[in-house]
């Protein structure tokens, strides 16, 4: 990977953002500071070098598809699941498949949105849910543990959330987990345990 000097990287990948950036991968860096720096994640997609982090850089490795992944998270925002709803949803993810970035990242948006200290630790340790976790919870588990739902527990989905966002949720759970899988292959880690290179 060498061609004469070091490369950085994040994880086991090169650090895109650490070199010289195409036209494509320089306007999406852009547009990834400008518009989620400010986004309440605990991880920001800057690091005090300058670097974009995580899965952050990983998408501007391949500027189009991560404009795409980067367009879809953002859409959520402005989705039918509540700010709670959402999170929840992120750190089931997260925990289910243990990326330590993403838990870093939302738990914080989760905790100033109103999720309650509780449902994190069970969401976390995979512990039985509180009896008052939003709905999505239960949903977000079985889709990571089975990746379906069987159909009684698909049927009370849709009476309790309604079929648009019992569906906005399984796309969700499907973009987090390509994310989780993204950061998995890199070899990504939460960088408050240990520091990216």
């Amino acid at each position: 990977m060498s061609t004469g000097g070091t490369i950085a990287s994040l994880g086991r990948v090169p650090w895109t953002s650490a070199g010289p950036l195409t036209e494509d991968q320089q306007h999406l860096a852009t547009t990834i500071r400008a518009d989620w720096s400010d986004a309440g994640l605990g991880v920001g997609p800057v690091d005090d070098a300058g670097r974009l982090s995580g899965p952050f850089d990983l998408m501007v490795a391949s500027p189009r598809v991560g404009r795409a992944v980067l367009e879809l998270a953002g859409s959520f925002r402005q989705g039918l699941l509540s700010p709670v709803e959402r999170e929840t949803v992120v750190l089931v993810v997260a925990a289910h498949d243990r990326c330590g970035y993403m838990w870093a990242g939302h738990l914080p948006l989760a905790r100033r949105v109103g999720l309650a200290d509780d449902l994190a630790l069970a969401l976390r340790d995979g512990a039985p849910l509180p009896h008052d976790a939003p709905r999505v919870a239960a949903l977000a588990r079985e889709l990571c543990r089975t990746g379906d739902v069987e159909d009684e527990h698909f049927e009370r989905a849709v009476e309790q959330l309604g079929w648009p966002r019992v569906q906005e949720a399984v796309w969700l759970v499907g973009l987090y987990r390509a994310l989780a899988l993204a950061m998995r292959v890199a070899r990504v880690t939460d960088p408050h345990e240990a520091g990216e290179q």
